[in-house]
């Protein structure tokens, strides 16, 4: 007897069908991107026994005639391509086809449509992969798709189906998705006969819609106080909604990635996130995240996985680049906390109005303490424009600033102010350069030596010189100029190797950590004293920072507390008169 043999095809029809049906969720997302691509302005979702009883889903798109009805049920119909090279060009989800075949393997379907404009309506029943009954039906315009008993035929794969209440959760997930995804479309869904969502469309202005649709998909709480970050490059746009800094989560389930409309996983976009929020988040917090990517059909592959959840683009760089860059930049736009620049305030009447930055040099320049003045002179600036009123466990140094106070943790400040000199270094091509009289040995795993000489040119370009010495070796035999000691020397490279870890990011990441490190390292530390001339030059320098409100690891730097915000924390009826 032979070894091999050909399935029947009712088996191979049901082993194909566990590549896109793995759970309702997975059957529920087919169903709803074919409504989408039938035009359907409105989609209403029904589940029974968390949809393994019943899921269905009915849209008044543009329905379909008994032909189309037939034809969807058959293995490999479909309305998106006609050639090979049609998938490097795929707009569209679906429509009717190509998942109802693999649906109806392990489940009873039954369809009914109505073209617009028909007065005759059609419906399709099938089951175990075949068409069972059609017969004419009530001209209702639209389509629902009925889909019973799911995995009724493959007993096996049901059991592995989790609780109704987690199989619940993720049916509202694909909803949730849907309608962000599709603001101008109405979304409604009921669960066990109860309303459970319900998502008017939001039309008008696209910006305003989507603003609307994320508040009601993520609630109002996080939803209403998103930031707007868009950029646009050749084959790639974004248009993407992310927490303030002051305004993360303990969770990550608030991010959603959308490429082309379509729910995507993909590492570099996350990464990319996370990249941007690297110097504002503590550990354990998260940005709520809604990206919506558009790149042309050729430009990204989403037949990486049969359910197509996964997705690869060309250009992954352009890709990293694009979303960290953009979230950096209206995050250093719209920062949560205080920054310097909310302190440039008009100054009292008699006060001269100089500007900030020179009234700090000017400052530096002159003795401590108040001068004493001639009759009728100018006040100097810091008498109250700005005036250092001293530490607090020398590693807080105050000031007051037109009459509220301004606190600066002094340590975190000279980080800020060292790591961005640095990072323009970095990204000049330029950094300082000490050789080492004698190399500094830094001990790794094998495969960490042998990445770091494959990627001796990044180090480099990031301030070090490296060697391999042995096979768990490596030589250091230059650091960056502001470095000091063999213990920091050690702790970097172990940073800057770990950034090597991801290709996508690794320059990036070496550039980033290498800055952040040395800044810390070099800078002054908390408990050291400091004059008031110090204090008012670390001021100054942070003033110049592109953002002084927190160090590269995203401690806060400063406080500031206006007269006004005195006034009432001391219950006071409004701030001292001037």
């Amino acid at each position: 007897m032979p070894s091999i043999r050909r399935l029947p095809p009712e088996v191979a029809s049901r082993i194909a069908a566990g590549e896109v049906v793995e759970r309702p969720a997975s059957v529920l997302k087919e169903l709803i991107e074919n409504s989408i691509d039938a035009g359907a302005r409105r989609i209403d979702v029904a589940c029974e026994g968390a949809g393994r009883k019943l899921l269905r889903v009915a849209d008044d798109g543009c329905g379909m005639g008994p032909e189309d009805c037939r034809v969807a049920f058959e293995r490999h119909a479909t309305s998106k391509i006609k050639d090979f090279e049609d998938l490097d060009s795929l707009a569209t989800f679906g429509f009717r086809g190509e998942a109802l075949f693999a649906v109806c393997a392990v489940a009873k379907v039954a369809l009914t449509s109505t073209p617009k404009g028909s007065r005759k309506g059609w419906r399709v029943e099938a089951d175990a992969g075949k068409v069972k009954r059609e017969h004419e039906a009530p001209p209702v315009e639209g389509t629902v798709v009925e889909v019973r008993d799911l995995f009724h035929n493959t007993p096996a794969r049901a059991k592995f189906l989790k609780s109704d209440a987690s199989e619940r959760a993720q049916l509202a997930r694909v909803i949730e998705e849907a309608a962000l995804a599709n603001p101008a479309i109405a979304f409604h869904y009921k669960s066990e006969g109860r309303a459970t969502l319900d998502f008017p469309a939001r039309t008008g202005d696209e910006v305003a819609a989507l603003r609307a649709r994320a508040q009601d998909v993520l609630g109002a709480g996080i939803g209403s106080g998103l930031l707007l970050a868009t950029a646009g490059r050749p084959g790639l746009s974004l248009r993407a909604l992310v927490s303030a800094t002051d305004s993360l989560t303990s969770s990550r389930g608030y991010q959603l990635a959308f490429v082309n409309r379509r729910p995507v996983s993909n590492r570099t976009v996350q990464q990319a996130l996370y990249r941007a929020y690297e110097p504002f988040r503590e550990r354990n917090r998260h940005p709520a995240a809604v990206l919506f990517l558009e790149v042309p059909a050729d430009q990204v592959d989403v037949n990486v996985h049969p359910t197509k959840r996964e997705v690869r683009f060309r250009s992954e760089s352009a890709v990293y680049e694009s979303v960290s860059q953009a979230v950096s930049k209206v995050l250093l736009e719209a920062k949560g906390i205080p920054t310097l620049d909310s302190l440039r305030r008009v100054p009292a009447a008699g006060y001269p109005a100089a500007d900030f930055s020179s009234r700090v040099a000017e400052a530096a320049e002159l003795p401590v303490g108040p001068a004493p003045r001639k009759t009728g002179e100018e006040r100097p600036w810091f008498d109250p424009g700005l005036r250092y009123l001293g530490q607090i466990e020398r590693a807080y140094l105050v000031f007051e600033v037109d009459g509220g106070l301004l606190m600066v943790d002094q340590h975190a400040a000279q980080e800020r102010v060292l790591f961005e000199r640095y990072m323009r270094d970095l990204k000049g091509g330029r950094p300082a350069v000490q050789k080492l009289m004698l190399p500094v040995p830094v001990e790794l795993p094998a495969s960490a030596v042998a990445e770091a000489a494959a990627k001796a040119e990044r180090l480099k370009a990031a301030g070090f010189e490296v060697e391999p010495y042995g096979k768990t070796i490596l030589h250091v035999t230059a650091i960056p100029g502001v470095f000091a000691s063999e213990e920091d020397v050690k702790d970097l490279v172990h940073r800057a190797i770990d950034g090597l870890a991801s290709p996508s990011a690794a320059a990036a990441d070496v550039k980033y950590h290498a800055a952040a490190t040395v800044a810390c390292k070099a800078a002054v530390k908390a408990h050291d004293p400091l004059s008031e001339l110090e204090a008012l030059r670390l001021l100054k320098d942070l003033r110049a920072c592109e953002d002084g409100t927190c160090c590269p690891h995203g401690r806060p730097a400063m406080l500031s507390f206006t007269r006004d915000e005195l006034a009432r924390r001391f219950k006071r009826p409004g701030a001292p008169p001037r």
